[in-house]
């Protein structure tokens, strides 16, 4: 019987036990979709990510991420914990950058690395963000169990996507953060009104909620976050969500969030389901609507394995 490589690491970690989980399988070149399909869905984990090929074309790895209900084009901590395990198990050396061939692009992720030559922060360069017109946010207080002044009345309700959309939703205070409370039937209500549910978009994928606020647990981050998403008839929460995070760094900029010029700052996340997740941000504008959008952290190696493949 074949069996793959695999490996899990907690992606956006300083340490283990943090961030986000993920599943890395090498050697994937052979897999059908469906297959990958139901490896994802057996693994259950936010996404997992499956590399085609173990030498790296000019345009990079081909890799491809899958939730445990559809593949995605792009998506940040598959990105960052597949470009680690590259660099640990293929590359074996200190390079200063892998290259993944994503449906979306090539994604360059770069390396800094400690004293014992272990890699340190990631960084990935993600592409262009595209930002839609605001929405209405009458009726977001109703789907997310608050308070009309819970919302952050200086700045829009807006999907945003660099490959991946989000709906952008800013709140004032980290006490309406702990207090979200959304039932199933009125979110996909709401994404069912404003055109935001997978059967209604061109790119079959349904928007996910990211909220965020400047008052964090933590005093050296600057804004907390929480990622909740319509999947399977169930409201799901991510840990620590680098494509959502690529959005946020350009709705920052794009609105001067955080006054004018470049951005660098920590934000957490998956406090509130204790999976604390530390994301790095660092951009700025350029005229013209061009963005430099770099989003990264810290990956823990925590276990690797034979999958075998039915």
């Amino acid at each position: 019987m074949q069996t793959l490589p695999f490996y899990i690491v907690d992606v956006f970690a300083d340490q283990p036990y943090r961030g986000n989980q993920l599943a890395v399988f090498l050697q994937a070149g052979n897999l059908r979709t469906e297959q990958m399909q139901q490896i994802a869905q057996e693994i259950g984990f936010a996404e997992s990510a499956f590399v085609l090929q173990d030498t790296a074309t000019p345009a990079g790895y081909p890799a491809r991420y899958f939730t445990v209900e559809y593949e995605v084009p792009f998506a940040g901590h598959p990105t960052l914990g597949t470009a680690f395990v590259l660099q640990q198990v293929l590359e074996k050396t200190s390079v200063p950058e892998v290259k993944l061939h994503l449906p979306v692009g090539t994604i360059p992720v770069s390396f800094s690395y400690d004293q014992q030559g272990q890699p340190d922060f990631l960084m990935m360069q993600q592409i262009n963000p595209v930002l839609e017109e605001p929405l209405p946010a009458d009726d977001l207080p109703l789907v997310l169990g608050l308070p009309g002044e819970a919302l952050h009345p200086e700045f829009p309700v807006q999907v945003v996507s660099t490959g991946l959309p989000f709906l952008l939703i800013p709140l004032q205070r980290l006490e309406d953060m702990r207090q979200i409370h959304i039932k199933e039937e009125v979110l996909l209500a709401f994404l069912q009104k404003h055109h935001l549910f997978k059967t209604q978009r061109e790119d079959g994928l349904s928007v996910a909620l990211y909220l965020f606020c400047p008052e964090t647990y933590q005093k050296d981050r600057q804004i907390n976050a929480r990622m909740l998403a319509y999947e399977n008839g169930k409201v799901i929460e991510d840990a620590a969500t680098g494509s959502a995070n690529g959005c946020l760094l350009g709705y920052l900029l794009q609105h001067e969030y955080l006054g004018p010029g470049a951005v660098d700052i920590l934000v957490e996340q998956g406090c509130e389901i204790n999976r604390h997740a530390t994301i790095r941000l660092q951009g700025q504008q350029h005229p013209n609507h061009q963005f430099d959008i770099r989003v990264g952290g810290q990956v823990q190696l925590i276990s690797k394995g034979e999958w075998y493949v039915h």
